[in-house]
Formats: C-alpha cells, structure tokens, sequence
C-alpha cells in the first residue's frame, strides 16, 4: 500500500491514494503515503495572561487527537478560538481534525484561515493541498505542493505529497522522481521507499521493487504498510507463501489491514488470505 502519512477508504481509478500522504504531525503518526504538516502545540507561542488555558485545553485536544478521538478534540479547539480566533495551531489541528473524519470540505475552511493571515505558512499549504486530495482534485493540490516546492526545493513534505498526487493521477514515471528527490535527502526514508516501490509495482517492475522495498520491509518489522506492500509484490511474482508470511505479519500489526488496502491489493489479499482478517478480530 502506498503511504500520506495517513488512512483513507477514497480510491481514484481503484489507487486509495491517501495512505501514502506525508503525514507529519508531533501528535501524530499517520501510515500512508502523503504528509500531513503540524508542530508542536504552543512550541512557540507568546506567553499572554490566558497562555496557562491555552495550554490546559492544547493539552486536552492533542491527548484525544493522539487517541485518534477526532470528534471529541475538536471542541477543545473551538474553545481556543473563542479566546484567540487567529490561534494558528488551533486552526490547524482542527482542519486536520475534520481532515481525518474525511471532512474534507470543512478541513478547507480552516487551512484556508490560516492562509488569510499568513498567506506563506507552509503547514496550512501543504494540507489544504491534502484536503484538496481527499476531494480528489488532484491537480489543483499539486498547485499548493509546488507553492510550497517553489519556496523550498527540498521540502519533503511537499515532495512526498506531489509524488503522492501524481500516482494518484496514474503517472508514474513522474511520481518516482518526486520518491528520488527525498531519497536523495534521506535515503532510509520509509515514505519515499514505500511509495517509489508501489509505483514500480504499478508497472509491473516488481524485481525493482522488491529490491528497493525487502530491507526497509525487515528494517521496519511493526510497519504494516512496508510489510503488505511486501506482500503484495510477492504476490505479483507468484511468491504466494512468502506473500502470506507478510500478510500474516501485517495483520498482526493492524487487524484492520484491508481497511487501508487499495483494490487491487485487496483482490491479492483475499486471494491469499481468506476471511483471515475477520476470524483475527
């Protein structure tokens, strides 16, 4: 499967293209292909006399966020904007809040408040571009990912999200160079990895991605995504017990696997699995 940094059941042409988003958030960690951008709440922030309360209900909200309990923290985020309206992390958190409850339409509202105020923060670019992508308008989020691109060339989080938006639109070739480029930053990066050996997967160079996949698949052995996209390109190649052996191990990991799996990988998976999945939970 391919990675945001995050999980998602929409599919374009059958690719559920938002696992692979880069996800990058300090309160969370997201599977999937494309990168979400937050920071740590209030790292920064100016002390004020209602600092103590902002802080108390930051607390709070990225306590359940973190719980994956999206509905419950964002009223803790309203509350912080009935103090501070433009409180940027607030408004941040709260789109990506509504972002996991695939609301994507009401995620836009709140990147885009952001923006009204600082029409160059990076974070509120780089995820309306993702919302854009949960409403599968995905050349109009590559916009946003080359905004971000065009103030830092090597900006990960908008390198792993283009390519991410490319093989969303089945362009492969293209997407793989974005994979490179953050390989060339970081070649253990488990994203770009993942991502790059699901595109080859994709046009049936599954040799190519077993041989850039099998190590970070071992390296990374409590990663579900690295160890079904292992499957499935075991599986591709007729390796069908070998492909059982990760799928097993996935599945340790995530009883909920197939809720993460694209179509065709799905198809593999209940080749080679059965109803395995239900009988686990």
């Amino acid at each position: 499967m391919m990675r945001p940094y995050c999980k998602s059941s929409l599919s374009s042409k059958g690719i559920n293209y938002l696992k692979f988003l880069y996800v990058s958030t300090i309160i969370l960690g997201l599977s999937s292909f494309f990168i979400i951008a937050s920071t740590p709440p209030r790292a920064d922030a100016q002390k004020t006399s209602n600092s103590t309360e902002l802080d108390t209900l930051f607390e709070s909200a990225d306590i359940l966020f973190n719980q994956k309990k999206y509905d419950e923290a964002i009223p803790y985020y309203d509350k912080i904007l009935t103090i501070n309206i433009s409180e940027i992390d607030a408004l941040n958190h709260k789109g990506l809040a509504l972002w996991e409850l695939h609301k994507y339409n009401e995620s836009l509202q709140y990147f885009d408040q952001i923006l009204s105020i600082n029409s160059s923060n990076a974070k509120a670019l780089n995820n309306k571009g993702l919302a854009l992508l949960g409403l599968q308008k995905n050349d109009e989020a590559i916009q946003y990912f080359d905004q971000l691109l065009s103030m830092n060339s090597s900006d990960v989080y908008a390198l792993i999200n283009k390519g991410g938006a490319l093989l969303a639109l089945e362009k492969n070739d293209e997407a793989i160079r974005y994979f490179d480029r953050v390989l060339s930053i970081n070649a253990s990066d488990v994203y770009a990895i993942n991502n790059k050996a699901e595109a080859l997967a994709e046009m049936g160079k599954n040799e190519e991605a077993l041989s850039i996949i099998e190590k970070a698949a071992i390296d990374n052995p409590k990663d579900e995504t690295l160890q079904s996209t292992m499957a499935f390109i075991l599986a591709n190649m007729g390796k069908d017990n070998e492909a059982i052996l990760y799928y097993e191990k996935a599945l340790k990991i995530n009883p909920n696997l197939t809720e993460i799996l694209y179509e065709k990988e799905l198809d593999e998976f209940n080749r080679l699995m059965g109803n395995k999945t239900t009988q686990q939970q």
